[in-house]
């Protein structure tokens, strides 16, 4: 049986604004923030999507994000938590490892400072969207989670987004899902009027 699944990233935060790791710490959306989930909630609106269920993230930005897009009862979900970034947590971001050559994200690199391998995060967030997706029998949900989580979910299906595209706040990676797998179909860039990109 086939399902839609919207997987989103949360608003803007503080930290965001800051330029800091944001992991497993927490900051709150900002007015702009908000106001982004607040254009993702009309925008679903205005094309007609409606959800069955809705999941988020643990964490206090994602849930807050998904209550200023929806009003469909929710849980939250530790397997769509963000990546643990280690002692690197609330740091600035310019002091995070660099990429390696021709890497999209960090890998392994956080591991020795006490933070996630971005894969297993990928893996973990799959299992938490197939684990939903096998249970729950509604057929459109709406999950929120966090840009790396997200990202890493995109490592370890091997999806290939259009060059110099990446998930901005409240940006929407449309999913699909049937016969035990997940396959990326769109994103929904929110900060560049709703465009589609093909996945």
């Amino acid at each position: 049986m086939s399902k839609t699944i919207y997987l989103m990233r949360h608003g803007e935060t503080l930290f965001n604004t800051q330029k800091r790791v944001q992991g497993w710490c927490d900051s709150p959306l900002t007015q702009k923030g908000i106001e982004q989930a607040q254009a993702v909630g009309a925008y679903f609106k205005r094309q007609g999507i409606a959800f069955d269920a809705a999941y988020s993230s643990t964490q206090e930005r994602a849930t807050d994000t998904l209550k200023l897009v929806t009003d469909t009862p929710y849980q939250q979900l530790k397997g769509l938590k963000e990546m643990n970034f280690g002692i690197f947590e609330a740091r600035e971001e310019e002091l995070l490892p660099k990429h390696r050559p021709g890497s999209r994200s960090f890998e392994d690199l956080l591991v020795p400072f006490g933070g996630e391998d971005i894969h297993e995060v990928g893996r973990r967030v799959e299992e938490a969207i197939l684990s939903v997706a096998e249970t729950d029998p509604a057929q459109s949900i709406l999950m929120v989670s966090h840009g790396a989580a997200i990202w890493g979910l995109v490592q370890v299906l091997d999806v290939q987004f259009p060059p110099g595209v990446f998930l901005p706040n409240c940006a929407i990676c449309q999913l699909n899902y049937e016969d035990g797998q997940i396959q990326f179909e769109h994103l929904i860039d929110p900060q560049n009027d709703f465009k589609v990109y093909d996945l």
